[in-house]
Parts: C-alpha cells; structure tokens; sequence
C-alpha cells in the first residue's frame, strides 16, 4: 500500500475515533464537539508527518491528503453514535376499544435504550395532565367519550427523550 493512501486511510478510521470520543465525554454542545474535532484532526496530522513525511514523494500532501474524508467521517460517525444514544418509546394500550369507566392499561414495555437504561416514563392522558414514573405499565379510567391522544415520553440517564404518540378512542358503549 502506498504511504498517501495509508495516510487516507488512517484519516478516515481517526474521524470515526473522535465521533466516539465526543458522544463519550458527553460534551454540552456541539460546538465543543466540533472543537474536539479539529483538535483531534491537527494532533493526527502531526503524528502523520513525523511517521508518513520522510515516505511521500511531496510531505504537503500529508496536510490535505483525507481532509475531506476525515470530516465527513467524522460527522457521519458523530451523528449516527449521537442516534443510537437516543431512547425509543413505544406504547400500547389494551382494550382496544375502551368504554367510558373502564381500567384502560398502557404499557411501555417495548421501550428501549441501546446505551443504558430508561430512567423515566412521561404519560400525558390527554384530559388529567402529564404523570412521571418508572412504572413501564400504568392504568387510567376516562369518564368522557372522546378521542384522546395519549403521549409517552422516555427518558434515559443521558438526558435524551423520545415520544411516542397513540389515539385511544373511547366510547359510551362497546360498539366501535
């Protein structure tokens, strides 16, 4: 392998070892992230010089060579580690059909975090206010017939949420 396309290369998998190491530090904002980013990128051009400068046929290209793709390697890393960060909730709720009176019980237990756990469950029924616990299933009686948008809201230890949203429509008879 030729040393310019090693130096490509050793580009690429640095822009992926920085996107890791600001979701890991768990830095405030982005621009800290962005910070980091540049740091990381001159620090390896350093190390590139003093490893790859005496090997190429013209040591400037060190400084361009994979600019490009470190950056976009690190965006795409950074985004996709900052994804699977975020929690997903998922909600059901049974009867289906609920009637006006009747024990209506959601249940969150499809929810998941990749990176750690849930720390908490947001439920907004829709006509009572919004209800905080770590409850994974809870229950709830309506005393009108409406169509309600129920709205579950998780939390992990991160900080991060993630909404999920389900129609509950309830009746005054068991005819749908």
């Amino acid at each position: 392998m030729k040393p310019l396309s090693v130096v490509y290369s050793i580009r690429i998998c640095l822009g992926v070892v920085a996107a890791a190491l600001c979701i890991l530090l768990r830095l405030d904002t982005l621009w800290y992230n962005i910070l980091l980013g540049i740091s990381f990128y001159i620090l390896t051009y350093y190390f590139l010089k003093h490893f790859f400068g005496p090997k190429v046929e013209d040591p400037s290209k060190i400084t361009t060579m994979g600019v490009g793709a470190y950056f976009l390697t690190f965006a795409l890393a950074f985004g996709l580690f900052f994804t699977l960060m975020i929690p997903t909730a998922v909600l059901s709720h049974t009867p289906e059909f609920p009637i006006v009176g009747q024990t209506v019980t959601f249940d969150a237990t499809g929810s998941y975090n990749l990176f750690g756990g849930i720390e908490s469950f947001t439920w907004d029924f829709n006509d009572t206010g919004k209800t905080t616990t770590t409850d994974l299933i809870v229950t709830h009686v309506y005393t009108t017939p409406a169509n309600y948008t129920v709205t579950l809201t998780v939390e992990n230890n991160q900080g991060h949420t993630s909404t999920s949203q389900k129609v509950v429509t309830v009746t005054t008879s068991t005819e749908t």
